[in-house]
């Protein structure tokens, strides 16, 4: 039998709501508009109580999405809260629904509505309702649930009425948990029970997406995220309802306790830890890192640069930007690199140089971390990356999330020898279109400019190459050829994330005909630091 005691009046007849726990309340945003506070009261249950208005939208007018708001109850009330359908329950039936228009009598009145498939408008913000029976949506409805008659689960709330009251409008379930996130604590979901719900919601309260973490998202679903997300929990529903399995709710809380602050980091660790189990042994090379990022600047031969802290997934120090000219870049870089790596003292880290796509060959590996000393950075593992790929909306970046995405899949490098037979850059790329599985690639020699771009146009995210010409006419016996015969199979046996310490033993070995003048781009996308503000556009 069904309790429907959770009905409830919302002013001296302005509108309508629902109990959705013990001291909470929804109705729409215009039925309170200009309020701080109002009164509630519950037909067959507590007579008038009083209620903070609380907004969790920008709602202003009618007609803009939101339009709901959550009255607080100052004390929980000994009424059953209403239960909720499915979120996902898809429109095309029957409804009862209810309200409190201006009557002598002040009872509540009913009506029946009906709604069909195709009848959502507003992007979904809002489904259309028709009624039936001679009933009528009228002033005072507004607010209240729309639910099942049978077995009182409601599915969305009703915000307007349309011309002479046969029509109206509701805001599904769907939209309202979008606006009101604690709705998630009481929906019926089977990804999570509720208190475990309601706790990480809880813990991830206040934090926005950021870019990093849009970075982290598309690493471990393989895309980018469509719309704008309110929140860091929206992001945890969207994991978890649209890509449910192979852990990825797991991976992405994990990158969440990475990028957090303080107790948060903590406390999601934590949560992490007694819900979904210990994280997974991850292999992550080089977690700690020096990330120089260099952008020529749009006019003048000069470049922004800024170097960057990367510690367990997060900016460890705040990143300074200066404009150089090109003949200073390499002291400012030198300079900076060693002041950054203070604060990773005792950690394994590396340096990652983001730079033009023409700096890609640069022997960064000779420069000096402490020129005094005349320390060279060949001490610790260096990378090379496009910088193109750490730009917002870089397509570029799109693409090597997806080839990143299926290299961490695998768990192996299977890497792809590139001879020094010179391909035509367009046979080369459609060559790597077709394989887009060819994530990892070993040249025998200094890749032409054409195969170069063509290879980052398709996303690939790590190349190994010398940085010395083929050696000879006959590709059959070259220095490139030899090369890349020693190059092969030490690159095969190597985990991905294990490159960038591979690539700087191989540097310090004797191989054939200067092997050893090593270039690694090893582009792992989600190591992704918040762009400098000169560079947002």
């Amino acid at each position: 039998m069904v309790d429907w005691g959770w009905r409830v009046r919302v002013g001296d007849a302005a509108g309508s709501g629902f109990l959705v726990t013990s001291d909470r309340v929804l109705t729409a945003a215009h039925v309170v508009a200009g309020l701080d506070e109002t009164s509630v009261d519950f037909p067959d249950g507590p007579g008038k109580l009083l209620a903070r208005v609380l907004r969790p939208t920008g709602w202003e007018r009618p007609g803009e999405p939101g339009d709901v708001v959550v009255l607080a109850l100052d004390e929980p009330v000994d009424v059953a809260p209403a239960r909720f359908a499915d979120p996902g329950a898809p429109p095309g039936r029957r409804f009862g629904t209810y309200g409190f228009p201006r009557r002598r009598d002040e009872t509540i009145r009913f009506a029946s509505v009906l709604s069909e498939p195709d009848w959502g408008v507003a992007g979904g913000e809002r489904w259309a309702l028709k009624t039936f029976d001679g009933d009528r949506i009228e002033p005072g409805f507004s607010g209240a649930a729309v639910y099942d008659t049978a077995t009182g689960e409601v599915h969305g709330m009703i915000t307007d009425a349309v011309g002479d009251g046969a029509r109206a409008l509701m805001m599904p379930l769907t939209a309202l948990r979008r606006h009101v996130e604690e709705l998630d604590d009481v929906l019926p979901l089977d990804w999570l029970d509720a208190a475990a719900r309601r706790e990480l919601r809880t813990l991830l309260a206040g934090h926005a997406m950021t870019e990093a973490l849009h970075a982290e998202f598309a690493a471990i679903v393989g895309r980018r995220l469509t719309g704008d997300l309110p929140s860091v929990w929206a992001a945890v529903r969207e994991v978890a309802e649209g890509w449910p399995g192979e852990d990825r709710l797991g991976r992405w809380v994990a990158a969440l306790g990475r990028r957090l602050d303080g107790s948060a980091r903590q406390g999601v660790a934590a949560w992490r830890r007694r819900h979904l189990g210990a994280a997974p042994a991850e292999r992550e090379a080089g977690t700690a890192s020096v990330i120089v990022r260099l952008e020529r600047v749009t006019h003048g031969n000069s470049y922004e640069l800024t170097v960057h802290t990367w510690l367990d997934g997060r900016e460890e120090l705040p990143a300074e930007t200066v404009q150089v000219s090109e003949h200073e870049v390499r002291r400012a870089i030198e300079e900076r690199v060693q002041r950054a790596a203070g604060a990773l003292v005792g950690h394994d880290w590396m340096i990652e140089f983001a730079v033009p796509e023409s700096w890609l060959h640069k022997p960064f590996e000779e420069w000096h971390i402490d020129r005094v000393h005349k320390i060279k950075m060949r001490k610790y593992p260096v990378v090379v990356r496009d910088v193109e790929r750490l730009r917002p909306g870089s397509i570029r970046r799109d693409l090597a999330f997806r080839r990143w995405r299926r290299l961490g899949e695998r768990g192996r490098s299977d890497p792809q020898p590139v001879g020094c037979a010179a391909r035509a850059r367009g046979e080369f790329e459609r060559w790597l279109e077709v394989n887009d599985d060819h994530c990892v690639l070993v040249y025998g020699s200094r890749p032409a400019k054409g195969a170069l771009t063509a290879a980052l146009n398709t996303g690939v995210p790590v190349m190994l190459w010398p940085r010395v010409p083929c050696g000879g006419p006959a590709h059959e016996s070259c220095a490139g050829r030899e090369r890349l015969a020693a190059l092969l199979p030490r690159v095969e046996a190597e985990h991905p994330n294990d490159l960038p310490s591979l690539a700087q033993r191989l540097r310090l070995e004797e191989l054939p005909a200067r092997g050893h003048e090593l270039t690694l781009l090893w582009d792992d996308p989600s190591r992704l630091p918040d762009p400098p503000l000169g560079m947002e556009a």
